[in-house]
């Protein structure tokens, strides 16, 4: 806007800002170090400039990105189209695909089947590293082996998967799966007309009787948005299913919860996924209401399992009350990565616990039983010598005892005022036992 300006040179650290100064003002340490230029304005080239303004700046970025992912959800359609036709792609070059595809392949390739890593994974491939079970031996004190306890061949999601394969119901299984105990769901499985409506039932939780003529348009549209966003995000990850893909109003989906990583323990159990039901009535008013939730995978058992859909549920209907409307399916994946990483928590602080009291427990039956073998000794002479010891261990407790019970001459007061010594009782550990006291206080 002025016909001109004066411009300053000067080091960055020059430059001075304090608290009470306004935004955007600086001032200078010292003026010695400035430089200044007189700066006029050039006419012509704003003349220039204002010939290539234009009238469409105004962009609507919100509408713009809607847009995009409406026109990314039809190249997919049509690309899973021509998939299934047998006919390839659509021709169009993607670079963002192509740089996905590029990740995956590097992601995937192991080297290039002439170097000595490569040789090496083959050898490999046959090995299993699976843990084996050893057998405890007893060799040495009457201690040893007592810091260790004996673990499960198995973890339990494979003890109770075993055990699910022999259900005869398929609807029982597949709610036991989802941690639901077998005899309630066989009740809601008799009650109800589809596994999904006894999972309903099981949730306990009011849901709203609506048809489809009767729900709002605008619970419609949200659905839809929300659908939209799903597919742009987990539309190319394979474990992910959405219900049905031409119906824009379906929103059944099963997403893979990525931010649970499960323990060692474990031992590389299948994914922990998410599991959302909504169609046919299920959940007619959503995201005016909660959905019908569920968990499958993780390695969690079928207890951990139906306290971490409690749990979400419980957020999801608090959701639903706060904030009605709003979707909650993208949100609830977040809380689902803390709730299961708590749950992961809880139980390794209650095994930890489990483990340090079955030692303990361990201990004091050992060192009970070496008392009763001390009592033992005492009571019969001809166990007194060495050779009834089972390891030099308990040979050095024994002695430990003898010497602890035999009072060493302690002084106490007499009735008249004078000093004698307290009586003791003489213990005969036998001839061999005076090596003992030797390696004891030698």
């Amino acid at each position: 806007k002025l016909a001109s300006c004066k411009m300053v040179y000067t080091p960055h650290s020059n430059l001075k800002k304090t608290f009470d100064m306004a935004s955007g003002a600086v001032t200078y340490h010292t003026t010695k170090l400035c430089r200044y230029k007189r700066c006029d304005r050039d006419r012509q080239r704003v003349r220039e400039l204002e010939k290539t303004k234009s009238a469409d700046m105004d962009v609507n970025y919100y509408e713009e990105m809607k847009a995009n992912e409406r026109r990314i959800i039809e190249r997919k359609k049509r690309q899973r189209k021509a998939a299934q036709e047998g006919g390839g792609d659509d021709g169009l070059y993607d670079p963002l695909q192509e740089d996905i595809r590029a990740t995956q392949r590097k992601a995937t390739r192991q080297g290039d089947d002439e170097s000595g890593l490569d040789s090496g994974l083959a050898a490999f491939e046959g090995l299993s590293f699976a843990p084996v079970a050893q057998a405890a031996t007893n060799t040495g004190g009457a201690d040893d082996g007592l810091d260790s306890v004996a673990e499960p061949e198995d973890p339990q999601w494979v003890q109770e998967e075993q055990s699910r394969a022999l259900e005869p119901s398929d609807d029982v299984r597949f709610l036991r799966e989802r941690g639901y105990p077998a005899k309630e769901a066989a009740v809601a499985c008799n009650s109800t007309k589809s596994r999904i409506l006894a999972l309903r039932k099981l949730c306990n939780l009011d849901y709203a009787d609506s048809s489809p003529s009767e729900i709002p348009e605008e619970v419609t549209m949200a659905r839809q948005e929300e659908k939209e966003v799903l597919l742009a995000m987990f539309g190319d990850d394979e474990t992910a299913t959405f219900g049905d893909m031409d119906n824009e109003n379906s929103l059944d989906v099963v997403l893979p919860i990525t931010a649970y990583e499960p323990p060692d323990r474990y031992e590389e159990p299948p994914p922990l996924m998410l599991e959302v039901y909504v169609d046919n009535d299920i959940a007619p008013m959503y995201p005016n209401e909660p959905p019908v939730l569920a968990f499958v995978g993780g390695g969690f058992s079928e207890e951990s399992l139906k306290e971490l859909a409690d749990r979400v549920r419980a957020e999801a209907a608090e959701n639903a009350t706060e904030e009605p409307g709003e979707p909650q399916i993208f949100n609830l994946l977040t809380f689902v990565g803390e709730a299961a990483e708590q749950i992961v928590e809880e139980e390794t602080a209650r095994l930890e616990a489990e483990k340090k009291k079955q030692l303990e427990e361990q201990k004091a039956a050992a060192a009970k039983e070496r008392e009763a073998e001390a009592e033992t000794r005492y009571k019969d002479p001809a166990l007194m010598g060495s050779a009834a010891f089972a390891n030099d261990a308990e040979r050095r407790a024994y002695a430990k005892d003898v010497v602890a019970a035999g009072g060493h001459g302690k002084v106490c007061g007499g009735g008249d005022g004078t000093k004698k010594k307290a009586s003791r009782k003489k213990y005969d550990t036998g001839v061999s036992d005076q090596s003992l006291i030797n390696d004891l206080f030698g």
